[in-house]
């Protein structure tokens, strides 16, 4: 038990560093794109020259690139709080198998939402493009891919949890 609380204790901070890296890094690195440095818009194969990029198709890319970060953040989040309850001694409970869901969740979400993204760049990139903009179009990303199945595998953890928990509690019953 007490190597499973001090690994989960040394495990907080490296998971706050990833937290303040991931939003500041991927959502800054999308913010300065679509909206603080419009030069780089610009530079884009899918805009022609010539396109005048709106502020609002601007802030509809930002939106859309903003939810796979937003939706990773639940899951790190969870992820921080499951930690720190297995830091407190807390293993067989139901809080911490909520939380293995709540991040498959927001793991998965992640990564399906990433794969959407990348399906409609090319259409808001190109929406001012005086040829008329090009269609969505499929990109794999195994990244993404990576996420979605790794979410369901957090999600599937906490799930068999819940019910070895709840059998416990059910057979404790009878004894």
């Amino acid at each position: 038990m007490t190597r499973i609380t001090s690994t989960a204790s040394a495990l907080l901070p490296v998971m706050g560093v990833f937290l303040v890296l991931y939003v500041s890094l991927t959502a800054g690195g999308t913010l300065d794109y679509a909206l603080l440095s419009p030069e780089r818009w610009l530079q884009s194969p899918w805009v022609e020259p010539g396109a005048e990029i709106a502020t609002a198709t601007r802030i509809v890319y930002a939106a859309v690139w903003l939810l796979p970060v937003a939706a990773g953040v639940v899951a790190v989040l969870s992820a921080v709080e499951l930690l720190s309850l297995v830091r407190r001694g807390v293993l067989f409970d139901q809080r911490i198998a909520r939380r293995f869901r709540i991040a498959g969740i927001g793991c998965a979400a992640s990564g399906a939402l990433d794969l959407l993204a990348n399906l409609v760049t090319p259409t808001i990139l190109s929406w001012h493009n005086p040829s008329g903009a090009f269609a969505p179009s499929f990109y794999f990303n195994s990244e993404a891919a990576g996420l979605i199945l790794c979410g369901g595998g957090f999600y599937l953890t906490g799930w068999i949890m819940a019910e070895a928990i709840r059998l416990k509690d059910e057979n404790e019953g009878f004894v």
